[in-house]
């Protein structure tokens, strides 16, 4: 396997995580759909893991290493603290401990060795935290404004009867 087979593998790991998270945030789900959702993302997310570990570990670079697994661990503890247990503060400490080290990986990647990939996993961590710390304040906002929508529909909808 050649490096590019990496690159595509890690591309398809990013965007798949951030289409799970825009179908958690739009859609009500099931339980049993967003376990089967994590348990497949886990699962190929550490097949990737260990093989670019394993396999691959002489061919990247030590800074990409850490930055890949490091994003792709605070991928993994976010779907389990968003979608599993939103509840559990454990995950929520773990989630924002990876989080940390994958920005401080994504700000040295980006300053020190000057790959401009850097700049995405710091994008990335700062909407993970803005999601973890704005999340049900964003769903409260949108309930409230489903609310004003209703009564002035409502209202609109009425205003001949009363």
């Amino acid at each position: 396997m050649n490096i590019e087979f990496f690159e595509k593998y890690f591309k398809f790991l990013f965007l798949s995580f951030w289409a799970m998270i825009w179908y958690e945030l739009v859609f009500v789900s099931d339980v049993l759909i967003k376990t089967i959702l994590v348990s497949t993302y886990c699962l190929i997310t550490s097949i990737y893991i260990f093989s670019i570990i394993f396999i691959k570990r002489d061919i990247m670079k030590n800074i990409t290493l850490y930055y890949r697994v490091s994003i792709l661990c605070s991928f993994i503890s976010t779907l389990f603290s968003l979608l599993l247990f939103p509840t559990s503060i454990f995950f929520l400490i773990i989630k924002i401990l990876f989080i940390f080290i994958c920005l401080y990986f994504s700000y040295t990647k980006l300053f020190k060795y000057k790959i401009e990939e850097g700049l995405v996993g710091m994008l990335s961590s700062i909407l993970l935290l803005i999601i973890t710390f704005c999340y049900w304040y964003i769903f409260y906002i949108f309930w409230e404004i489903l609310d004003i929508c209703d009564f002035f529909w409502y209202y609109l909808y009425y205003k001949d009867i009363i």
